[in-house]
């Protein structure tokens, strides 16, 4: 992992509300997720990229995961929901992005790891990455602002 994920997960903790979390992570609980649209008109080439979240449990259960992907240079980001060892599809304009995974327990509204990857995507092909996700520490969630608007943090650990 790079030593710092940028802004992907910041901007997430900045604007997600609990509410949005609990939607990802029920989204990602009730099957595949819809095909999303990235906000860049898609006057570009597009290329494939195939995302899949690795964390050092093998749990015996669907595993929420929110994954973010961010342009390069861009404060704005995209939140998508998948399954813990699920390989997410997306098709996005070429360029350089910062992708990064939140792997949640929805029962008890635990962070159980953390994760991020830099990618490129390349005209009409497919790039496989593998996002690692490890066991978050308390300076890590402080250091990545992952905090509601009031200061409390989104999470537990």
């Amino acid at each position: 992992m790079d030593p710092h994920p940028g802004g992907a997960l910041a901007w997430l903790a900045q604007g997600a509300a609990a509410n949005l979390l609990d939607r990802l992570v029920d989204r990602a609980l009730d099957g595949p997720p819809l095909a999303p649209a990235w906000p860049r008109p898609g006057k570009t080439a597009a290329g494939t990229v195939e995302i899949t979240v690795r964390h050092h449990t093998a749990a015996k259960i669907r595993t929420p995961v929110i994954l973010t992907l961010q342009e390069d240079g861009s404060r704005a980001g995209t939140a998508f929901p998948t399954l813990l060892g699920h390989t997410a599809r997306l098709a996005l304009p070429v360029g350089h992005y910062l992708g990064a995974a939140l792997v949640v327990n929805p029962r008890r509204r635990t962070l159980q790891g953390i994760g991020w990857s830099r990618l490129t995507v390349v005209t009409h092909r497919t790039s496989p990455v593998i996002i690692p996700a490890q066991r978050p520490s308390a300076p890590v969630i402080l250091q990545l602002g992952l905090r509601k608007a009031d200061g409390t943090p989104l999470f537990r650990l």
